[in-house]
């Protein structure tokens, strides 16, 4: 960002005292990522998109602690670095509200490596106790719409959450 010479009543009175100097130039180490979705999460996100009436909004790559919430959160200290730093694929929210109705994780290879399903069961049990509903899609070259149809139905019926009639 650049710097404007207009510094202002504040500046012109403090400049004695700060003796005239100029802030140096700050050059921040960032780039922009190469991909901000994976080819897979781009083709299921668009699948997902056409599927969802009006009334539902999507969401991706939402951070888990931007979702729930740690209760009583001075006897439970602990509880927050474990979802601070995680994300999940997609949320389904109300579009009116914004409200998360469904949590969508797509699944590639690497979630059946020990760690990714560890991450997974504790991900899941976050979830379950926040009362959001969440589904893990397996990652594919290609998706039968009314077979991810069909998945997000019966999510949403089994969840309570919704009747799914309008997916």
């Amino acid at each position: 960002m650049a710097q404007t010479s207009n510094s202002g009543c504040l500046g012109i009175l403090l400049a004695p005292f700060l003796g005239g100097r100029k802030k140096p130039n700050i050059e921040y180490p960032y780039g922009k990522r190469d991909a901000f979705m994976s080819p897979a999460e781009i083709s299921f996100f668009h699948v997902l998109k056409s599927i969802l009436p009006p009334e539902y909004y999507l969401t991706v790559k939402v951070r888990i602690a931007d979702l729930v919430y740690v209760k009583r959160p001075h006897e439970n200290q602990g509880a927050r670095n474990p979802i601070d730093r995680k994300h999940v694929d997609f949320v389904i929210c109300e579009a009116k509200t914004m409200d998360p109705k469904l949590v969508v994780e797509l699944d590639d290879k690497s979630h059946q490596r020990k760690d990714r399903a560890d991450r997974d069961a504790f991900v899941d049990e976050v979830f379950r106790t926040a009362g959001i509903p969440i589904i893990h899609i397996p990652a594919a070259k290609g998706y039968q719409v009314e077979e991810i149809r069909r998945v997000l139905h019966e999510a949403w019926t089994d969840s309570g959450a919704d009747d799914g009639s309008s997916v």
